[in-house]
């Protein structure tokens, strides 16, 4: 289905709650759960949400009339990663309830992060998810995003680590997929989730 001219991307009004942010985060994940994948930005409650976000970024919600239906939001952060350094635009909290899959929210939040990230000087998009939800994975390719690193999570799984880079990219593809596999391949070998080393290291 094509994007609904009834939903609308904004950012986070005063009155739209925390905690409604946080329903719509456990409601629309509830499907990542059921598959094993528990992972913990969905899980947080409100007021720690707003913790990480206030002062530090910025929340988008997508609206249809007064209910929310999807959100998404960037944190900026500073990184010295081996694929760039210095302030980037952490993704972070997306989500759309189920009921509204296939309308092409989730792009239209994606594309509304990107805007964001551009008028705050931001010119790198950083996201991870975890490396079994292949549907998040899937949008992420066909959005652009390189999968740059295996990062090993501090509760169970590791998370693919992905990079948008919204002035061109400056790496070359075999590049970047010869990074990658060789840190999901030390990341694998080296640790299990949770950050148990192996080997006594």
């Amino acid at each position: 289905m094509k994007n609904d001219a009834s939903i609308i991307i904004i950012e986070k009004p005063d009155w739209v709650s925390w905690d409604e942010i946080h329903n719509v985060l456990w409601k629309a994940h509830e499907q990542n759960r059921q598959k094993g994948m528990n992972m913990a930005f969905p899980a947080l409650p409100g007021e720690k949400i707003r913790k990480k976000i206030e002062g530090h970024g910025k929340m988008l919600v997508a609206m249809d009339g007064q209910k929310i239906v999807g959100t998404a939001a960037i944190i900026v952060k500073a990184g010295r990663l081996w694929c760039g350094k210095g302030d980037y635009a952490y993704c972070c909290f997306a989500s759309v309830l189920p009921e509204y899959n296939g309308k092409g929210i989730y792009k239209a939040l994606d594309l509304k992060r990107e805007e964001l990230a551009l008028s705050m000087q931001l010119t790198r998009m950083l996201g991870e998810t975890h490396e079994n939800n292949k549907h998040r994975l899937d949008i992420a390719k066909k959005a652009g995003y390189k999968f740059v690193d295996l990062k090993v999570t501090s509760t169970d799984h590791y998370d693919v680590m992905m990079v948008k880079w919204l002035n061109g990219c400056p790496y070359s593809n075999w590049y970047i997929k010869c990074q990658f596999l060789i840190r999901k391949w030390y990341k694998k070998l080296r640790y299990k989730p949770g950050h148990v080393k192996r080997f006594g290291i």
